[in-house]
């Protein structure tokens, strides 16, 4: 959906606020309330409906990625934007990409954004020299964080995946991972039927199209999981053919084949297991998952065994060298929600509902006892939590380079 036309290093390499402007392309300057507080410098990148620059604030020197909106190329559809920047002024936590400060213009909505340069999760695991467990459940740990504070606020992301989780590294040389591109978000308030997402990571019930909530977040989590202790997602289809994904995903069986998971503790596994249940009762919540012993640390203690996935994840995911690692994080911010427009699957050949694995009626973060044949208001309850939503404390493991 979208072009990285240049990816510049000037920043990379120190220029501060006092430096020397670099020279402009041709996009329009930008309002002087934005140029008063920030020097902003060449286009990181563009797609189609944004473009990203680089902007440096003026006071403290710190850098962040200026996001410009073109209204004319929006036009008629400007509820889609509105809607992703509404849920960005309300999310505020330490493991998802902050909205710093936005300005509206007749022309041009421009949104200060922070910017992670450390690349994507893939890149993460791809690029380090010993790679364990340990790394893998701290990953967990912050993503799981990032989603019980979205679900506390009944925020579902839809669209989790390693491209949308972003490496920011810490002075101290720690690493935290950051959730991005909420364009596919939306406030539950009833069950939701919008087939949307990326095939790998899509929940069984947005495929059986029973109506789905907040839980949509977990499955995709448990996928991620899957594949960080193994290098290839829980359920492949063959070549091209969706539909054969979609049916290893309805059907919702688990294996863990040998040698691949012979050297991962049997309390992964029972973490991912219940993180990928098709039955949605079932299904753990991010409460659940941030309680296992497994994300909580005890559970990975004396597992040291490096894990061999690199070079799986490199094969089964077409990871490639990037021009730098602030790639990935210009990609997640150039993104708008009209990108993700046509992010919809195809319709399943059989829309045979008798032949389709029970998916219980349920489909928020709390299920349902009674009888009623649909979701209930009680299923989209938020989860309890304890983030507040001004908290920027770095939510990361003090035993891992993450």
């Amino acid at each position: 959906c979208l072009s990285l036309s240049m990816v510049c290093s000037s920043m990379d390499e120190g220029d501060g606020p006092g430096s020397e402007a670099e020279p402009m392309d041709d996009y329009p300057s930008v309002p002087a309330s934005i140029a008063e507080r920030y020097k902003v410098g060449r286009t990181l990148g563009d797609g189609n409906f944004a473009v990203v620059r680089e902007c440096v604030e003026r006071s403290t020197g710190r850098e962040y990625a200026l996001k410009i909106i073109s209204k004319d190329k929006c036009r008629g559809k400007e509820h889609m934007i509105q809607s992703e920047v509404s849920i960005l002024r309300r999310v505020k936590h330490p493991n998802i990409v902050l909205l710093i400060e936005e300005m509206d213009t007749h022309s041009d909505l421009y949104l200060v954004m922070e910017l992670v340069k450390g690349g994507d999760l893939f890149d993460a695991i791809t690029s380090s020299n010993k790679y364990t467990e340990r790394d893998a459940s701290c990953m967990l740990f912050n993503l799981a964080s990032a989603i019980k504070y979205l679900h506390s606020l009944n925020i579902v992301h839809r669209d989790i995946k390693p491209e949308n989780l972003l490496v920011y590294e810490h002075h101290d040389g720690s690493k935290s991972l950051k959730l991005g591109d909420f364009g596919l978000a939306t406030v539950v308030n009833g069950p939701l039927y919008t087939v949307c997402g990326t095939p790998t990571y899509v929940a069984p019930e947005i495929v059986a199209e029973t109506g789905y909530g907040l839980k949509v977040d977990i499955w995709a989590a448990g996928v991620i999981t899957y594949i960080l202790l193994c290098g290839f997602p829980p359920f492949r289809g063959s070549g091209e053919d969706q539909e054969a994904l979609f049916e290893q995903i309805l059907k919702g069986q688990l294996d863990f084949p040998a040698p691949y998971w012979d050297n991962v503790s049997d309390t992964a596994k029972a973490l991912i297991t219940g993180m990928l249940q098709v039955e949605i009762e079932q299904r753990y919540t991010a409460v659940q998952v941030l309680d296992h012993s497994w994300v909580n640390d005890d559970g990975v203690s004396e597992n040291e065994h490096q894990l061999p996935v690199a070079g799986k994840i490199k094969k089964h995911f077409n990871t490639g060298p990037k021009l730098s690692n602030t790639t990935a994080g210009v990609s997640v911010i150039t993104t708008t929600p009209l990108d993700k427009e046509k992010q919809v699957f195809r319709r399943r050949r059989h829309q045979d509902v008798k032949s389709a694995p029970h998916l219980p009626h349920s489909v928020g973060a709390k299920a349902s006892h009674n009888a009623n044949p649909g979701p209930s208001r009680a299923d989209f309850t938020p989860e309890s939590e304890d983030y507040s939503p001004s908290s920027t404390d770095t939510v990361r493991s003090p035993t891992s380079p993450f």
